[in-house]
C-alpha cells in the first residue's frame, strides 16, 4: 500500500513539474518568437528598467511594478516609431520603383508624358492627344504597360486618355528637377 502511495505521489510531482516546465517553455517560446517589434522593444526596455530600479532599491516589488508601468509607454512609443519607419521605407521603395520605371520609358513615351504635363493634367481628350503630335506607337506602348488608359469624361460623352497618376506625378517631379 505504501509503495503504491509513493508511486502515485511521485507521478503526481513529476506531472506537476512537467506542467510547470510546459508553462515556462510556452512562455519562453512566445517571448522569443514575437514578431511585434514594438512589444519586443517594450519587453526589453521594461526588463531593463525593472533591473535598474531593483539594483538601486533592492526591492523586488517596486522593480516589478516599475517594469509593468514602463511597458505600455515603451510599447506605444516603439510601435509608433516602427510604423513610421515602415511607412517611410514603403514610400521610398515606391518612389524608387517609379523612378526606375520612368527611366525605362523610351523618349517617345516620355514625350507622351510631357504632352500630359503641358496640358496640365493626367487626362486628355482624343482631340488634345491628336494635336500633341505624339506617336501612335508610344501611346499604344503606354497602354500596354498599363500606364495609359482610354476612358470617358465625367459628362459621359467625351472620350479621353488617362495617364497613371503616379507616372504623371513623377513626370512633374522630373520636369522640376530639370529646371
Amino acid at each position: 500500500k505504501s509503495a503504491l502511495h509513493w508511486t502515485s505521489l511521485r507521478s503526481a510531482c513529476v506531472g506537476s513539474v512537467r506542467s510547470h516546465m510546459s508553462i515556462w517553455d510556452k512562455w519562453a517560446e512566445r517571448v522569443y518568437s514575437e514578431s511585434d517589434l514594438g512589444r519586443s522593444i517594450a519587453t526589453s526596455g521594461a526588463g531593463a528598467a525593472g533591473l535598474i530600479i531593483y539594483l538601486f532599491s533592492n526591492d523586488f516589488a517596486i522593480a516589478a511594478f516599475s517594469a509593468i508601468i514602463v511597458f505600455p509607454a515603451l510599447r506605444l512609443l516603439a510601435s509608433s516609431i516602427h510604423r513610421k519607419s515602415e511607412n517611410l521605407t514603403k514610400l521610398k521603395n515606391q518612389e524608387d520603383g517609379m523612378q526606375r520605371l520612368y527611366a525605362r520609358l523610351s523618349s517617345e513615351e516620355k514625350a507622351v508624358v510631357a504632352a500630359f504635363l503641358k496640358a496640365g493634367g493626367s487626362v486628355m481628350t482624343w482631340g488634345q492627344m491628336n494635336k500633341s503630335h505624339t506617336t501612335f506607337s508610344a501611346v499604344e506602348s503606354l497602354i500596354r504597360r498599363q500606364l495609359l488608359h482610354p476612358s470617358v469624361s465625367a459628362d459621359g460623352m467625351t472620350e479621353t486618355f488617362v495617364l497613371d497618376q503616379d507616372i504623371f506625378d513623377h513626370g512633374q517631379q522630373a520636369e522640376k528637377d530639370d529646371f
